[in-house]
């Protein structure tokens, strides 16, 4: 989860030109761009704070140039925003009651840590983007969406994750990045050709021996079920160390149906 504060000191110094701009910005992230994961909070101290121009409040519903954006869009915007029932006056206060990525939102930071300070959607997208890939195994289920835009994961995987646990995670992240790059700039639709992912993107791939599909405890291991609860048998694996990574391509899009040790097969059980 990530946690944006609206800090009520960061306005003090702020004119009413800067304080709509910033609010704009705001009502792009909390409204029209809003990420699943993003939670926006405020104290409502906040109306109360003295800014360059006058108190908050004030500058926002009567000093500002945009009127449809104090009396209609910034009304609803500031209602999708949480209240909470203190302030925050810093990280550490912040970081001992919010699990997460935390951040201010605001205009004028001081003496603080201005990589988590916001003040607009490239400082936000910024934000969002260093601290994304900081995945753990319980974070990496919860991201995988957002981490792999192309991957289909299967719900066998969420439990493959956790058994791993933290001592192969970067190296599962650096192969599922690569397919998913791959499949991003190269396959759309169409037969799944391993031979050139291979050609492509720094990955291992191939299928099973004859001898081990023909034997069906061999077989068996392969299947699993896609999230719309059909099975299939996922043959194509990626080859990294200890682990393989099997995959079912289909129709354009790749399901991810297993993350572990070696499977059982002809040669090697």
């Amino acid at each position: 989860m990530f946690n944006f504060y609206l800090q009520n000191k960061s306005y003090e110094n702020a004119n009413a030109q800067a304080i709509e701009c910033n609010l704009q910005e705001l009502n792009d992230l909390v409204i029209v761009d809003r990420k699943q994961d993003d939670s926006f909070l405020k104290h409502d101290s906040i109306w109360e704070t003295n800014t360059l121009e006058g108190v908050f409040s004030d500058v926002v519903f009567s000093k500002l140039e945009d009127k449809q954006l104090s009396n209609i869009v910034l009304p609803k915007m500031f209602h999708a925003i949480d209240s909470i029932d203190f302030e925050i006056n810093s990280f550490e206060e912040f970081d001992k009651v919010y699990k997460g990525y935390n951040a201010f939102y605001g205009i004028h930071f001081d003496n603080i840590n201005q990589a988590r300070c916001i003040i607009d959607k490239i400082s936000h997208s910024q934000f969002r983007q260093n601290n994304l890939w900081e995945v753990t195994p319980a974070s990496f289920w919860e991201r995988k969406e957002i981490l792999f835009c192309n991957l289909i994961f299967c719900p066998s995987v969420e439990d493959d994750i956790k058994l791993i646990g933290g001592t192969y995670l970067s190296q599962i992240i650096v192969k599922l990045k690569e397919l998913d790059r791959y499949i991003a700039n190269y396959w759309k639709a169409g037969n799944f050709n391993f031979g050139d992912v291979n050609s492509k993107a720094a990955l291992n791939i191939s299928p099973e021996s004859k001898k081990t599909m023909d034997q069906k405890r061999y077989r068996d291991q392969r299947i699993f079920s896609l999230p719309d609860g059909r099975k299939e048998c996922f043959e194509l694996h990626i080859k990294t160390g200890n682990l393989r990574f099997h995959f079912f391509p289909e129709n354009g899009m790749l399901y991810i149906g297993y993350i572990g040790k070696h499977l059982d097969t002809d040669k090697f059980n």
